[in-house]
């Protein structure tokens, strides 16, 4: 019986949060700065698909840096 009420509340939530999407989409149709702004704070915590990416990419560019760097301080001023 337990089974039954958590899969009914996982519907009902499942329905709930499809509704305030279509809710959300039809209130950003009408170019209101409200719904800007829910966009904006909803994409805070939305994960981001390339973050593994830009991280390696961020310490491959320190790497390079850090090698110009070293490649730099051997060289004599003349």
């Amino acid at each position: 019986m337990q089974s039954f009420y958590a899969s009914w509340l996982l519907a009902l939530g499942l329905a709930a949060a499809i509704a305030l999407m279509i809710g959300l989409v039809k209130w950003a149709r009408r170019r209101s700065k409200g719904a800007l702004t829910a966009g904006a704070l909803l994409s805070l915590f939305a994960p981001d698909p390339t973050l593994e990416r830009t991280i390696r990419l961020a310490e491959e560019a320190k790497q390079v840096q850090m090698e110009e760097d070293e490649e730099g301080q051997g060289k004599d001023p003349q």
